[in-house]
């Protein structure tokens, strides 16, 4: 009996669907295997980082990076779609996407409670910090700085 087999494109779409982003690239994922390293470094003693975390916002999201509150995981009571707010999410922009696609989902990240939105732009090597009522703030050297985290994270570690 022959595997069934499901067509790459019909793979693309629930991808999509769930995530409501593209898949991502050979480049966003390094990029974001890197920034969890980093920020685990920089912070884990105040934060927890999580990967992929879906949010029970309106409309659902799912940021490639969460940056939260500090607690223990409850290993036996996992959370689909977590509704505490984390204090800040990275999104990284794929080949497909626009800095103008992201701007409707950090507003919608504001309204969920979170308090600052990294947008990461790996062909510019670039880190954007958004917050609430500010002009966001544009790394394209040295360090990568959130205020509202007291976070500080080098962009060679980040795009090396």
């Amino acid at each position: 009996m022959a595997a069934s087999v499901t067509p790459k494109s019909n793979l693309l779409e629930d991808y999509e669907k769930e995530r409501g982003k593209p898949m991502p690239s050979f480049n966003h994922g390094v990029v974001q295997a890197n920034l969890v390293v980093a920020l685990n470094a920089a912070c884990r003693d105040r934060f927890l980082i999580a990967s992929e975390l879906s949010l029970a916002s309106e409309p659902p999201m799912t940021p490639d990076i969460s940056i939260c509150s500090l607690r223990q995981p409850d290993w036996l009571h996992d959370e689909i779609r977590v509704a505490e707010a984390p204090l800040t999410t990275v999104e990284i922009v794929s080949p497909s996407q626009s800095i103008n696609d992201f701007v409707p989902r950090i507003e919608d990240y504001f309204r969920f409670g979170v308090r600052s939105v990294w947008l990461v732009l790996p062909p510019l090597k670039q880190v954007a910090v958004f917050a609430p009522e500010t002009e966001p703030e544009v790394f394209s050297e040295g360090n990568v700085v959130d205020p509202s985290l007291e976070a500080i994270v080098a962009l060679d570690e980040i795009f090396s």
